[in-house]
């Protein structure tokens, strides 16, 4: 590894689960001489990416905060979906919340959310990274990820790709995207959330390569009380999706 990636690993530590560390936790984790452990500890206080929590703990720092308002403001996806998200807020209204995600490492993260008072929470919360099998946002990504990628997850999460039920072998798998692909917008029942419907299509970047997806997420009332406006839905997210991708491919 590069100094870089090494250093990089530091922050990797920091976790909902484990949100503090010390530079000796550190360096046991992470197989790092004191020395160098100190050395990076004490980089990532200087570039405010840690900050010195109690007594011999650290935890993230305000460098991040800062880093994470030029990405809302100028992010090219966030800045792009913003008609799209509140087209889809205004909408749905009370009854649903309006999702941008975009792939992160073999997860996928909600990277903006909108709604016009709904009153109910969602697991795909800003910065939180999900399981790439669960959830109309995820499967949007996942069903039009390239071949070599898929088989990459197949390789490594099979165990994963079978509990989601997508299929017990390789060939199995492939037939479940194959399945999925054929929607323009994917429809999930209470994977993350009990109660809860996902709508969600995929967005491309300019090489035509899936980067996100936009959706949202509603009332399970609301989609038994009228299929067929539910159908219109995903008419609508798949339309606000591809149009986004039509910003995003015109904007670069």
């Amino acid at each position: 590894m590069s100094t870089a990636d090494r250093v990089l690993s530091v922050l990797a530590l920091f976790t909902m689960e484990q949100p503090e560390w010390t530079v000796e936790e550190a360096m046991v984790e992470l197989g790092l001489s004191s020395s160098t452990a100190y050395q990076y500890f004490r980089s990532l206080v200087e570039a405010g990416l840690l900050v010195a929590s109690r007594t011999g703990l650290y935890s993230i720092g305000p460098g991040v905060i800062r880093l994470d308002r030029i990405t809302r403001r100028h992010d090219p996806l966030i800045r792009e979906a913003r008609d799209s998200m509140h087209r889809l807020a205004d909408v749905f209204r009370s009854d649903g919340i309006a999702l941008l995600c975009r792939s992160f490492r073999s997860q996928v993260m909600c990277v903006d959310q909108l709604s016009a008072g709904a009153n109910f929470a969602i697991g795909y919360e800003r910065g939180r990274p999900m399981p790439l099998f669960r959830g109309a946002a995820s499967k949007a990504i996942l069903a039009q990820m390239p071949s070599r990628a898929t088989r990459r997850l197949w390789d490594s999460e099979s165990d994963s790709i079978a509990a989601a039920g997508l299929g017990k072998d390789w060939e199995a798998f492939k037939a479940s995207l194959r399945q999925l692909r054929r929607h323009p917008a994917i429809t999930t029942f209470g994977e993350i959330d009990p109660g809860l419907v996902g709508i969600s299509a995929a967005v491309f970047d300019a090489e035509g390569l899936v980067c996100g997806s936009l959706g949202v997420v509603l009332s399970a009332a609301e989609h038994n009380r009228d299929q067929e406006l539910t159908l219109n839905y995903r008419t609508l997210v798949a339309q606000e999706a591809e149009a986004l991708t039509a910003r995003l491919n015109a904007a670069r």
